[in-house]
């Protein structure tokens, strides 16, 4: 099995205990080794990526050899299945989440938040403007008294800080435009949002101990249960157990016909 990176290796190892999984530092890497398997004739290979925003056409050609995560990547998939839930419960306080009504309405309302940065990323990915998502902190465009995102200034700052991006107008437009897919928002998107939360309406964490990169690990270590109930979990060890099967027949027909020569 490929994965895109070491995060993935560890969620999963755990559940598929005798497969071979090797990270590949990136989905690019992914998709191209599978080409390359995938002429070699090899068929007990698979790939574990992240939808993220590319057109599921463009993965045709690789059709049984791909296995996306459920919704948009691991962490929204994670998220999907209650684990960011939990990290709250434990993160927060249970008088301000009681307060607002519940972790699951404060996980359903930062989801919301990011559905902007959601619509603009698939516009994004579909014009190939090159906006540099990397450079600018969601976080930082986050009310933390209302969990507003200001959209306006979000756009401004995306486009400062992205080379060749169009303007304002458009970028704003992408930003109030109709979801893509039902696959819902990047996962770290929402890790974001709920890092604003912990340190003011869910609880009273400090900057640096919720971070995005800091409530995906607690995200990634505490996704045991969930995911190890899950069907897509379930769906995978079919799939690789199917492989498996396929493997070794084409192994036994390649010896027969090697002695029949």
């Amino acid at each position: 099995m490929l994965v895109e990176g070491p995060a993935d290796l560890l969620v999963l190892k755990q559940h598929l205990v005798g497969a071979e999984i090797f990270p590949s530092a990136g989905k690019s890497n992914v998709l191209r080794a599978l080409h390359l398997l995938s002429d070699w004739g090899d068929p007990a290979v698979i790939g574990v990526v992240d939808a993220d925003f590319d057109d599921p056409a463009d993965l045709a050609a690789l059709d049984g050899r791909i296995w996306p995560y459920d919704e948009r990547d691991l962490e929204a998939m994670l998220i999907g299945l209650g684990v960011l839930s939990l990290v709250l419960e434990h993160q927060g306080s249970s008088e301000k989440l009681t307060k607002y009504g519940g972790v699951e309405k404060l996980v359903r309302r930062l989801v919301e938040i990011v559905e902007p940065v959601t619509a603009l990323r698939s516009v994004n990915s579909r014009e190939r403007w090159g906006l540099a998502f990397d450079r600018v902190s969601i976080a930082d465009k986050i009310d933390r008294r209302t969990l507003e995102l200001k959209i306006d200034g979000y756009c401004a700052a995306l486009i400062r800080a992205s080379s060749a991006a169009p303007d304002n107008t458009a970028v704003s437009a992408a930003c109030r435009a109709d979801l893509p897919d039902n696959l819902g928002p990047r996962g770290r998107d929402v890790l974001e949002a709920a890092g604003v939360a912990l340190r003011r309406i869910a609880g009273t964490l400090p900057a640096a101990a919720s971070t995005e990169s800091v409530l995906a690990g607690q995200l990634h270590s505490s996704a045991g249960l969930a995911l190890a109930s899950s069907r897509w979990l379930k769906d995978l060890k079919q799939r690789i157990e199917g492989m498996s099967l396929d493997g070794r027949s084409s192994s036994t027909g390649d010896a027969r016909a090697v002695g029949a020569r």
